[in-house]
C-alpha cells in the first residue's frame, strides 16, 4: 500500500514535524552513529570464532575457502556434489589469504575471516533504518536500536552462515520496494541486492519474490529496472561459478535433486509443520514472544508485505521435513524490525494518553523496553550459549597441532567437525575415531593406535589406547573432552582418514 494511502499526508508532516520537534537531522545522525557504535562493541564482545552453532560454519564455508587459498582440505558432500555455490568461500579467500601472509601459523586468518563477515552482517543497522524511516526518523532509530542490541541478532552477526548475510542483504533492499516514491535507479539496487541474498541463500527465494511482486503491483512500469538489478546480480553468480569451474547455477538443480529428489536434508532431522513456533518461543521465551506479536499491529499495514515475505518464508520452510532456527533467520529479523517501529508507536499512543510531559519520553521508554526485554530474553532462553558451543574442542585440536612430537590426531566421531585442518596452525594429518569408540561400546581400533599419536576423546581414556597420557581438557555443559598423547611415530591411515571416513559416511 503507498505511503500516503497508508498514513495520510496529514500523517506524514505530522511524522516529520515531531522529528523535527526532538532532534535536528544532525542529530539523528549522530544518533544512528552512536547506535551503530554500540552494535559494533557488542558482536565484539560476543565474537567467539571458534564457537559453532552449526558445522557449515567451519566445513562448508571456512574450510572450503581454505581449499581455494591452499589447495587443501576436507571435501564435504555438498562440495563434491556441487550443491552449493562458492560466492563465500570466494568472499572468505581474500582475508584468508591475507592472514596468512601477514602472520602465517596463527590464528590471524580465522579471525580476518569472521571479522569481515560479521562486519558485512551489520548492513543489517542501515536496512533497519530505512525502513524505520519510511514511517519517521523516530522509528527508524528504534528499528535500528532493535537490531543493535538484540541478543539473536548479535549473535547472528557472529555466526559464519549464508542466512546471516543473506538475510542482511535482502532486508536492505526492502525499503525501496515498499516506497511508492522510489526512483528507478533505487529499484535496481534493490533488485540487485534481492539477487545477492538469493544467491547467498536461494532457500530465501521465497522472501524475495513476495517484495518483488509488491513493487511491481505498486508500478507496474518498474520491471525494467527489477529485471536490470536482478540480471546484474545474475551476472555476478554467473561469474562465480565460472570461476570455481562449474556450470552457472548448476548447484540449484544439483541441491535441489539431492536434497528433495534423494532426502539427504531429511537424514539431518525431520520435525512436524509447526516446529517453529516451538522454536520462537524456545529462542524468545514468553514475554518477549508476546510483546513482539502485540507491536507488530500498529504497524502491520504499512509494512504488510514485509510480513507477507516473512510468513512466505516461514510457510515454504514448514513444508519441508528438515529445519533449523537459522532457516528462517530472514523472516524472524523482519518481524523484529516491524515490531520495533509498531512498539513506538504503541508506547506514543500511552504516553499521549497520559499527557507525557516531554517528547523524549516515548522514545527512551520503548528503546528501554527492548534492551530489558533481550536481557530477559536471553537469560530465560540460555542466550548465546543456547545456539552456538563446542569451541573448546576445537581449542584442543589447536593445542595438538601446536605440539611439535604430534604427526596424526585422531578426533572421536562426534568431535571431529570441531577440528577442520583450515583452523590449525600447521598442517596436521587428521583420522576419525569411529562410533562406540568414545561411548565405550568397543576399544580404539589398533590401525588407529599404530597411525594417529595424538587422541581427542572423552574424559575416560579408550580401551585399547595404552600408551596415552591426558594432556589437556575443556569442559562443554555435558562432557568434559581432553586431548591425549603418546611417544612414537605416525603411519598412514587409509580406512579411518577423515576424508575417507566423510565419504563413506556419505558426508
Amino acid at each position: 500500500m503507498p505511503y500516503q494511502a497508508a498514513m495520510g499526508r496529514k500523517g506524514q508532516d505530522d511524522f516529520r514535524s515531531g522529528d523535527e520537534a526532538l532532534f535536528t537531522p544532525s542529530v539523528w545522525r549522530l544518533l544512528a552513529v552512536g547506535t551503530a557504535v554500540v552494535a559494533v562493541l557488542l558482536r565484539a564482545l560476543a565474537f567467539s570464532p571458534l564457537d559453532q552453532h552449526h558445522a557449515d560454519e567451519l566445513t562448508q564455508y571456512f574450510e572450503q575457502a581454505h581449499r581455494i587459498v591452499t589447495g587443501s582440505g576436507i571435501v564435504p558432500w555438498e562440495a563434491r556434489f556441487g550443491i552449493r555455490n562458492s560466492l563465500i568461500p570466494q568472499l572468505l579467500a581474500m582475508p584468508i589469504a591475507l592472514g596468512r601472509w601477514l602472520a602465517p601459523g596463527t590464528m590471524a586468518p580465522l579471525y580476518l575471516a569472521r571479522g569481515i563477515y560479521a562486519a558485512l552482517t551489520l548492513l543489517a543497522l542501515p536496512a533497519a533504518w530505512q525502513l524505520g524511516a519510511l514511517t519517521s526518523r523516530a522509528h527508524a532509530w528504534i528499528a535500528m536500536l532493535v537490531v543493535a542490541v538484540w541478543w539473536q541478532s548479535i549473535l547472528f552477526s557472529d555466526l559464519l552462515l549464508s542466512e546471516s548475510l543473506a538475510a542482511a542483504i535482502l532486508l536492505l533492499a526492502a525499503a525501496p520496494l515498499l516506497d511508492e516514491g522510489a526512483t528507478h535507479r533505487r529499484i535496481a539496487a534493490s533488485a540487485c541486492l534481492l539477487g545477492l541474498g538469493v544467491l547467498l541463500r536461494f532457500q530465501f527465494a521465497p522472501f524475495a519474490a513476495v517484495l518483488a511482486i509488491h513493487t511491481l503491483r505498486l508500478e507496474p512500469r518498474r520491471w525494467r529496472p527489477l529485471l536490470a538489478g536482478g540480471l546484474a546480480a545474475a551476472a555476478a553468480g554467473a561469474a562465480s561459478d565460472l570461476l570455481a569451474g562449474t556450470l552457472p547455477f548448476a548447484w540449484i538443480f544439483a541441491n535441489f535433486a539431492h536434497n528433495i529428489g534423494e532426502g539427504r536434508a531429511a537424514r539431518f532431522g525431520t520435525s512436524g509443520p509447526f516446529e517453529y513456533l516451538v522454536e520462537y518461543y524456545r529462542h524468545f521465551g514468553a514475554a518477549a514472544l508476546l510483546f513482539t506479536v502485540l507491536a507488530i499491529v500498529p504497524a502491520a499495514r504499512r509494512y504488510a508485505p514485509l510480513l507477507f515475505a516473512a510468513a512466505a518464508t516461514i510457510l515454504a520452510h514448514s513444508l519441508l521435513a528438515h529445519k533449523e532456527y537459522r532457516f528462517v533467520w530472514v523472516a524472524t529479523q523482519s518481524v523484529m524490525i516491524v515490531a520495533s517501529v509498531g512498539s513506538l508507536s504503541l508506547v506514543q499512543r500511552a504516553f499521549r494518553q497520559g499527557a507525557a510531559r516531554s517528547p523524549f519520553q516515548p522514545l527512551l521508554a520503548t528503546a528501554s523496553i527492548w534492551c530489558l526485554l533481550s536481557f530477559a530474553s536471553a537469560s530465560a532462553t540460555g542466550g548465546y550459549r543456547s545456539l552456538r558451543g563446542g569451541g573448546g574442542l576445537s581449542e584442543l585440536a589447536i593445542t595438538a597441532a601446536k605440539r611439535p612430537e604430534v604427526c596424526r590426531l585422531a578426533v572421536a566421531q562426534a568431535y571431529y567437525l570441531y577440528a577442520a585442518p583450515s583452523i590449525l596452525p600447521r598442517p596436521l594429518p587428521l583420522s576419525v575415531v569411529p562410533e562406540g569408540v568414545l561411548e565405550g561400546r568397543v576399544p580404539l581400533p589398533a590401525s588407529i593406535s599404530r597411525s594417529s599419536n595424538a587422541l581427542l576423546m572423552g574424559h575416560s581414556l579408550p580401551k585399547g589406547a595404552d600408551g596415552y597420557r591426558r594432556v589437556a581438557c575443556t569442559v562443554l555443559p555435558e562432557e568434559k573432552p581432553c586431548l591425549y598423547v603418546r611417544p612414537g611415530t605416525c603411519t598412514a591411515d587409509p580406512v579411518y582418514d577423515v576424508q575417507a571416513a566423510l565419504e563413506r559416511a556419505g558426508l
